[in-house]
C-alpha cells in the first residue's frame, strides 16, 4: 500500500502543478487526479501538454473518480458510459489502474430490490469498459444523512447492503471509506472479512466524539484518528497483512477546519496518516524537508 494525496477527499482545489507540489512536499507517494479534466485538456491541446507536470515527477496516480450518475435515466446513463472509452484510454496512458465510483444512497426511481438489479447491471457495464484497459473499479457508498433526504426509496447507506451489492458483482472491488463505514453501522469484524485483493482503495476519516453516527452528515468528518469508533491502526494492519497494494488517503471536511489554509490541512492530514502507519508498525518515509535538515553542514570555502 502507499500513502496517497486525494485533494477532493480533503476539499482542496488548485492548479495541477500546485497540488503536485503539495503532494511532494508532504511525502505522499501517490496522488488522485481529475481524469475528466485531464481528458478535456488533452483534447484542447495534446496529451503530452496536459500531462507534462505529472511526467516531470515520480509521483504515481493513485485513482481517479468517475463523474457518472448511477441514478440517471437510461439514455443519459448510456451516453455517459460511451465517454468512458476515451477517458480510460487517457488513464491507461498515465498507467493508472484504479477507478472509483459511489452508489446512490437513495432514489426516486425504483424500490430497493429492482434498483439493486439496475445498479448491478450498470456497475458491471462500467467495470467491463474499464477492464478492457486493465483498470479495476472500486465501488463505495455514502452514509451521510443528507444523501437520503427528500428521496422516496432508500438504497445503499449501510455497510450490510453495501457489501451485498459489491459481492454480487464479480469484476469490481471495494472503495473502503472508514468514515462511511462507521456512520453506515459497520464494525471492524465486517471489515476484517474483506481480503486485501478485493479492496481497490481506502479513505481514512473519523467522526467527532460528540456526534451521533445515526444523525451524522458529511460535514461531520475530521482527519483520521488512531482509534475512535473504528480502530485505524487495526485497519492498516489488516491491509498490510492482506497484501493490499493500493492507495490509502486521509479525508476530512473543510467545515471542520474553517479559516485554515490548504497547506495546513495537507500537513495535518500527512501527520495523521503517518501516525497511524507508524503505530501499525510500518516504515514511514521522511519528508523532503527533513532529509535536507539531515545533511551535514559544511561551510563553503571563501574565495
Amino acid at each position: 500500500m502507499f500513502k496517497n494525496f486525494c485533494p477532493q477527499a480533503l476539499g482542496i482545489n488548485g492548479r495541477q502543478s500546485e497540488l503536485i507540489e503539495l503532494a511532494l512536499t508532504y511525502a505522499f507517494r501517490g496522488m488522485d487526479i481529475d481524469m475528466h479534466d485531464m481528458l478535456r485538456r488533452s483534447q484542447r491541446s495534446s496529451f503530452e501538454e496536459a500531462s507534462k507536470y505529472l511526467k516531470a515527477t515520480d509521483i504515481r496516480i493513485g485513482t481517479f473518480t468517475l463523474a457518472l450518475d448511477l441514478d440517471a435515466d437510461d439514455d443519459a446513463f448510456s451516453a455517459s458510459v460511451a465517454t468512458l472509452h476515451p477517458l480510460s484510454e487517457i488513464a491507461q496512458q498515465l498507467q493508472v489502474d484504479r477507478a472509483l465510483i459511489r452508489v446512490p444512497a437513495a432514489t426516486d426511481r425504483l424500490p430497493f430490490n429492482e434498483f439493486f438489479e439496475v445498479q448491478r447491471d450498470r456497475i458491471s457495464q462500467i467495470a467491463d469498459v474499464l477492464g478492457s484497459r486493465d483498470i479495476k473499479l472500486g465501488v463505495g457508498f455514502r452514509a451521510g444523512k443528507e444523501h437520503t433526504e427528500g428521496k422516496q426509496f432508500p438504497f445503499i447507506s449501510k455497510v450490510e447492503t453495501f457489501r451485498a451489492l459489491v459481492d454480487a458483482i464479480p469484476n469490481v472491488g471495494y472503495l473502503i471509506d472508514t468514515w462511511d463505514w462507521v456512520v453506515g453501522e459497520g464494525a471492524m469484524d465486517q471489515f476484517s472479512e474483506i481480503p486485501g485483493e478485493k479492496i481497490v482503495a481506502v479513505r481514512l476519516g473519523s467522526l467527532p466524539e460528540d456526534v451521533d453516527p445515526s444523525t451524522a452528515t458529511s460535514n461531520d468528518r475530521v482527519l483520521p484518528e488512531l482509534n475512535g469508533l473504528l480502530d485505524h491502526v487495526k485497519v492498516v494492519k489488516h491491509l498490510h497483512d492482506g497484501n493490499f497494494e493500493g492507495p490509502i488517503s486521509p479525508t476530512a471536511s473543510t467545515m471542520q477546519y474553517k479559516g485554515q489554509t490548504r497547506e495546513f490541512l495537507v500537513q495535518k492530514a500527512q501527520e495523521a496518516i503517518d501516525a497511524i502507519c507508524k503505530e501499525a508498525g510500518m516504515t514511514v518515509a521522511p519528508l523532503p524537508m527533513d532529509l535536507i535538515e539531515d545533511i551535514p553542514y559544511e561551510p563553503t570555502p571563501m574565495i
